[in-house]
Formats: structure tokens, sequence, C-alpha cells
């Protein structure tokens, strides 16, 4: 599964998405059709390998529009050092409807959707798989799709629910449907995955879904929806599987020599190869423009870089010496040097175009890659699911036992563990806490998560030292109870069935 993507899913042409250019629709190429595909397991299986093929692009699971552009920017903890219009719009919080990596993310997962819906209809009507392919295939698309719709009502809310194949002769204007009844078909995908789906998967299969990834994404889905108790008893199947744990050395959870480690449930599988499409392009983002080509090869954006808020929320000793581990992992700072480009110092008076704040992440950034990276994007983390647990445990009336849980973070990020008698408020605080040091540049940690719990306003009030600057209150849209991002307004022009979510300008 390293690449993801291969020139036999030319048959998948699936044009842009819900509700964008031309909404979902599936028409087959010149070479593949319907009368010439879809008759063996080769061709089932190609097309699953185009349904996750789309976890790749930026939009999707790459770990840049979502973790970067979106969560951690919103949040504060990264500076977007471009500063190009649409970046800023979320940064600032305006959130356009015409913002084009909301569009661009809004398209690209309903796109996701379609292939998946594509799969599930035409693996169905095959008669000649045994029937634990079939099972295998449909488990796969399913985890897909809803992991794809789980992204949509995250940030949108209600969107369009579409579970079949749609093609010419279908109704394209099809309204949203509510948050509630996206949130169950997630679960029901989820969970009919979660029966079908393996342990493990070995060899050239590394990186496909597993009973692990769909139950840790059910969780999520879980604790959106406030069912504790419910998240608790999932959190607990995954546990108990007993394949998962923390590795002891922090970055050696990302490098690229060590992918699909016990740590990883699920994460994008890129390949280092000539071809842009298999590859990630992380390194080139994080990396600082302008150091010297020994160390950053085809190229360097530094277009995110932590902001000194975050790096004054890490844990010192007394001394005022960074103790948190974690740092030492994914960050370097002035006078630091690279992990292991051990020749790349970050400077002391640093050039502008390196970073603004003296910092980098590393995460991603691991060699001079001269051709697109093949370093994987994390989806699932196994300390996501012991903070999601803490999390859910603390809800139900269990928070010393939810404390146990931030504790195997905290010991393995090198500090000491906090009390178990602290009050549930505190024991939320400390998840949260553990989320944003955790997950720099990674899909949780940031708005997302802290939207989904009521705590985001809160936050940057508190840690944005632009706050003034954002102007809240004159913002409706981010003053909701769960904010949303708008729904696209190109999608709009082609669907007209759809509203606008909350505080935003209605269509015109």
């Amino acid at each position: 599964m390293k690449v993801i993507r291969s020139v036999i899913i030319g048959f998948l042409v699936v044009l842009s998405t819900s509700c964008g250019d031309k909404y979902l629709s599936i028409i087959p190429s010149d070479v593949l059709t319907d009368a010439n595909f879809f008759k063996t397991e080769a061709d089932a299986q190609s097309a699953l390998i185009g349904v996750y093929g789309q976890l790749q692009p930026e939009a999707t699971f790459g770990n840049l529009i979502d973790a970067a552009n979106l969560d951690w920017t919103m949040s504060g903890d990264l500076y977007e050092q471009d500063q190009n219009t649409p970046r800023v719009e979320l940064e600032m919080l305006s959130l356009p409807a015409n913002n084009i990596y909301i569009t661009q993310m809004y398209s690209a997962l309903f796109q996701g959707v379609g292939r998946a819906n594509f799969v599930i209809d035409r693996v169905n009507k095959m008669d000649n798989l045994t029937p634990q392919i079939k099972a295998s295939i449909l488990a796969q698309a399913k985890f897909l799709r809803g992991i794809f719709y789980y992204r949509l009502v995250n940030y949108f809310g209600g969107v369009s629910l579409i579970t079949s194949e749609l093609n010419a002769s279908s109704k394209l204007d099809i309204p949203r449907s509510p948050a509630a009844d996206i949130w169950k078909q997630i679960e029901t995908d989820l969970s009919e995955a979660a029966g079908d789906l393996p342990a493990t998967w070995s060899g050239s299969d590394l990186g496909r879904a597993t009973k692990g990834a769909a139950f840790s994404f059910l969780v999520k889905a879980q604790l959106w929806q406030e069912k504790y108790q419910q998240a608790v008893t999932t959190s607990e199947a995954i546990i108990n599987l007993g394949i998962y744990g923390l590795l002891p050395n922090f970055r050696s959870v990302f490098l690229k020599s060590n992918e699909n480690n016990k740590e990883i449930l699920f994460s994008t599988q890129y390949s280092s190869v000539n071809d842009a499409s298999e590859g990630g392009g992380l390194d080139v983002r994080s990396a600082p423009r302008g150091a010297p080509a020994a160390y950053i090869g085809r190229g360097a954006n530094s277009n995110f870089v932590p902001q000194t808020s975050w790096i004054n929320a890490i844990e010192r000793n007394a001394s005022g010496k960074i103790k948190d581990q974690r740092y030492y992992g994914v960050i370097i700072g002035p006078g630091e040097s690279h992990p292991e480009m051990p020749g790349f110092v970050m400077p002391l008076t640093f050039p502008n175009p390196y970073t603004k704040t003296g910092y980098i992440v590393t995460k991603y950034w691991q060699e001079a890659a001269l051709v697109s990276s093949g370093i994987n994007a994390p989806i699932i983390r196994y300390a996501e699911v012991l903070l999601n647990y803490a999390e859910a445990l603390n809800e139900v009336g269990r928070s010393a036992d939810a404390m146990t849980q931030v504790n195997l973070i905290r010991v393995r990020a090198k500090l000491d563990p906090k009390p178990l008698n602290l009050t549930k408020d505190s024991v939320l605080d400390a998840v949260f806490y553990e989320r944003r040091m955790e997950f720099i540049w990674e899909s949780p940690g940031a708005f997302s998560d802290l939207n989904r719990r009521g705590r985001f306003l809160d936050f940057i009030r508190a840690n944005r030292v632009d706050y003034d600057k954002l102007q809240v209150a004159t913002k409706p849209w981010v003053q909701q109870k769960v904010i949303l991002l708008p729904i696209p307004q190109s999608a709009r022009d082609v669907n007209k069935s759809l509203t606008q979510n909350p505080g935003y300008p209605a269509f015109q």
C-alpha cells in the first residue's frame, strides 16, 4: 500500500464533488468502461486503491489544509509565514464562503465519498468474488467513506448524504441532511467495517484500514456526539487488541525508516518517487526557506512555523530548560541542530525567510529529498486513542482512571505524572494540554477538538497574542455553540438546495 495511487484507476474519473463543479458525477474513461471492468478481483482491488488514493491530496488527509491551514493556524499555535490572502482569511477567522482552501477540502472529501460509493455499489453486484474477499473490499471502502464523512460533518455540520453511486440520470440537487443523520451513517459504516477488517496487515498491504483504525474513528464520532460510555467501551476494544503502544522515542514515531509502527493506527501513505502524485509535500512545507540545498533538497517553503505562544507553553525545569522531550523530537530553535542532519544548525539570529519565530517543525522534514517525500502523514496515533479514552473516562466519573491514561503520555515525554485525584475540570484541562503539546501539525489537538468541547474561543482569548485583532465580536460565525466552516459558494452555485451555515451571510 506504499504506492496508493495507480494508473489502473483511470476508470475512476470522479469530477469534482458534492455540490462542487460537477457534483460527484462518475464517468468511465474511454479505455475502461462498465462493459469491461469489475469483472475480476484485480479489478475490484484496483478500484479500491482509487479510493485510498483520495487520502493523499493536501485537501483531504495530507495534514496540510486540515491540520496546518485550518486547525493549527486557526488556534494560533502555527504561524502561516507566506501570509497569502486565503491563509490569512483562515488565520484571522474571516472564513469567507469563497476561501480556496475550504472549497478544495469540501470538494475533495466529497470526491472521496463518490469513489467509495462507486466501489461499494459495483463490488456488491459482483458474483465471482469469494465471500471473504468481497467482505474485505466492502469493509475498506465503508471505512474510507466513513472517515471522509467524518471530516465533512466535523467541519461543515450536516451535508448532502449520498450513499450510492450517482450518474448522469441522478438528481443532483441534494439538500443537506441533519448532522445527526451524517453521524448515524458514519457509525454504521465504521461499525460494519470493523466487523470485517483484520487487526493487522502485512507485506505490501501495510497501510490499509484495520479494525483498530475503524474503532478509533468510531470513538472520535462518539466523542462528538457525547456518547461517552460508548467511547469508553470502544476505546477499550482498541486497547484490548494488544497490538498498539507508545514508542519510547517520540521522534521515532514519525521517521520514514519506521513508518507503520505500533503507534500508528492509520496514516496517509506516500512514496519517494518522481511521480509527484505518489509523494507528499510536507517536507517542503516545513523546511526553512533559504537554507542550504544540502539540507532541503528540492526546496523549502517554511509555510508554517511554531508560534512563540506554543513554545512558551512547553514545560520547563526550575532553570528554564525545556523538560518535554516532545519538543526535542519535532522542533528545532535557535542554536539547535537537526536530529538527522546535524550539520544544519538553526542560526541564533535567524533569517526571516527561515522562520519569523525562530523555530521550525521537523516532524516531516527528515532529509534533503530530491523527489517527492515518502514520509507518511499520521492520521490516528495510539497517543490520541489514550487521550480520547481519558476524555471519555473523565465524563463517566472515572477521573482517576483518566489521569492514568494522561500520565502514560506524560511519562513518555519525560514529564512528571500528575496526581490522580484532580477534579473533573482539571482532568479535562490536562487532556487538552497534552493534545496541544503532542499533536503539533497533526490533525488532532487544535481547532477541531477545542471546537467539539466548546473551548475554542476561551483558548484563543487566553493564548493568541493577536486576539484583539481578530475582532471576534464582529464575526457571528465564530460565536456559535459549534463553529462550522461555510458551505462553499461554488457548491451552492451548482446545488441550489444548499443552505449556508449559521452566522455567515446568506447565499446570493
